[in-house]
């Protein structure tokens, strides 16, 4: 194999690797999201003490709530709200309501991980044909009832029982998510792998490894910078599209959600560049030799300064 054809098929194991390796941090993203609970649970968890996420779960319990009391006489709704939205924001602030937010979400994670995928769902979570996923607050819905009626608010017991729901995820093509989302979690097992051989494939193959080793680490690098801007448009155009009560508790969602894998794109990001900056000062290079010669030749100098200090 000629020079000039070892460089072409490095270069495109290296272009492989980097697209690759950008796939795999998402891949491993939805894969982790869909089949670990601990994980999800670990992920959502800091939710139940978001202020915005508390208000929203607080003016949905009471909407649900006060909604129910149309029927009876106006002079015992009317203080009612006010009683209601009052032990309802007294419940989102508590630590009992971290609890609840807990198990609800590891109840709720096998029913989300099946909205996602697009198979049936039929219990704490619920997907419409709008693209809504909404995740059930009835445990909390029944400890304000409690609550309430710990108050004196007896009322309460003469009203149905029912099933308040929360929107946690909407999106008009959350068809076309489903698919993407099987499709990355089947290829979260052996992406990985692809992007550690192209990688190795093409140092072993370049006339000039250290050089291939720092295109590599580029490449990785640039890959994942467009994967942080990627995601920053696609976290802007999925909050435009929101046409929820409470902007902010989606904000806050969707933020916590995509912290793992945004620090995994950074994670990345700084090995990319570290392996490039590795394999340019290894390098053949006349800049990388001129430049570890100025290095040796300081060190030397600062030996030979502390040599004579010791004498």
């Amino acid at each position: 194999m000629t020079r000039a054809l070892r460089w072409i098929v490095c270069s495109l194991l290296i272009v492989l690797a980097a697209l690759t390796a950008a796939a795999s941090v998402v891949a491993l993203f939805v894969h982790t999201q869909v089949n670990d609970t601990d994980s999800y649970v670990e992920t959502v968890a800091p939710l139940a003490a978001d202020p915005a996420v508390q208000a929203a779960v607080a003016d949905r319990l009471t909407e649900e709530l006060t909604r129910r009391l149309d029927g009876f006489p106006q002079v015992l709704t009317r203080p009612a709200e006010n009683l209601v939205r009052e032990v309802a924001f007294t419940l989102v602030s508590s630590d009992q309501f971290a609890t609840l937010w807990t198990g609800v979400n590891r109840q709720a994670h096998a029913q989300l991980a099946a909205a996602v995928t697009g198979q049936a769902t039929d219990g704490i979570v619920r997907a419409d044909d709008t693209g809504t996923v909404t995740v059930s607050l009835e445990p909390v819905m029944t400890e304000l009832r409690t609550r309430l009626r710990d108050r004196g608010f007896t009322l309460v017991d003469r009203l149905p029982a029912f099933d308040p729901q929360f929107d946690i995820l909407q999106s008009d093509e959350l068809v076309q998510a489903q698919r993407w989302s099987n499709a990355l979690d089947r290829a979260a097992v052996w992406l990985p792998w692809a992007a550690a051989i192209c990688a190795v494939a093409a140092v072993a193959i370049a006339p000039q490894r250290m050089r291939a080793l720092s295109l590599v680490g580029l490449a990785t690098a640039i890959a994942m910078i467009a994967l942080l801007a990627t995601q920053t448009v696609v976290r802007r155009i999925y909050l435009q599209d929101q046409d929820i009560p409470s902007p902010a508790a989606a904000v806050a969602v969707y933020d916590t959600l995509a912290t793992s894998l945004v620090s995994s794109i950074r994670v990345l990001l700084a090995c990319g560049v570290a392996v490039a900056v590795v394999g340019y000062v290894a390098g053949s290079s006349h800049s990388a030799t001129s430049m570890r010669s100025r290095i040796s030749g300081r060190v030397g100098k600062s030996q030979d300064h502390l040599g004579k200090l010791d004498l």
